[in-house]
């Protein structure tokens, strides 16, 4: 069932797109799973409903299959295709995706994606595509580890627009169910907060939660 209005496609169905976009769709949101392998589509089609076989290398089979779903956030998880994923990226570039997170295998291809139109660049092992799949969800969520079951520890930074106010004043255990443990200051060292410690914008907090409760602090603290 869809919890969120945030689209997502994922395109490159191995061991870490998959990873990513099964944990999208658990988490609520709309995704579009693409992969040239029907082999790999079929080894997700039962988590993620609109997954599609398709070269993410052709523009017009990725306008088409974007125009009709409407995408917010890019993953490209090709990995090992060094010139695919260029493609996808350049892709996806032109037509008007403007965020694109894309996995690399060597941190030599970093810069690489970078100049063609990748915003985020990550070298990851499996475990990490979980923790991928939360920050996307979130333009407030930092990082993210999980502790058990729906509950993890999350950084997420504080929103320009917040208005500083004491953790005591703002009873985020009673409002969202949350504990902040940690409080790192724009420019600063993390520290264990206080309750008349007062969170201000720029500021990165770490918070243990579940990720219903999270999400909703998130978009109180990013709105």
């Amino acid at each position: 069932m869809k919890k969120y209005n945030k689209n997502f496609l994922v395109i490159g169905i191995g061991r870490f797109g998959s990873k990513v976009a099964v944990t999208l769709a658990d988490l609520g949101y709309d995704v579009l799973a693409i992969d040239i392998d029907e082999d790999a589509i079929q080894s997700i089609a039962r988590y993620v409903p609109n997954c599609v076989i398709a070269d993410a290398t052709k523009k017009d089979v990725l306008k088409e299959l974007i125009g009709k779903n409407g995408i917010d956030v890019a993953v490209v998880a090709i990995g090992n295709n060094l010139q695919a994923s260029i493609l996808s990226i350049v892709n996806l570039k032109n037509l008007g995706i403007e965020n694109i997170t894309v996995r690399a295998d060597e941190s030599d291809h970093k810069e690489l994606f970078e100049m063609v139109g990748a915003t985020d660049v990550i070298i990851p092992e499996e475990a990490s595509a979980v923790s991928l799949a939360n920050q996307i969800t979130s333009n407030a969520i930092v990082d993210y580890y999980n502790i058990s079951g729906e509950y993890g520890m999350y950084k997420l930074e504080i929103g320009e627009k917040f208005k500083p106010k004491s953790i005591i004043d703002l009873n985020l255990r009673q409002q969202f169910e949350i504990n902040v443990i940690g409080i790192i200051p724009q420019g600063g060292e993390i520290f264990m907060p206080k309750g008349q410690d007062v969170l201000r914008p720029g500021d990165t907090v770490v918070v243990v939660g579940s990720k219903d409760n999270i999400d909703k602090f998130a978009s109180f603290i990013f709105a």
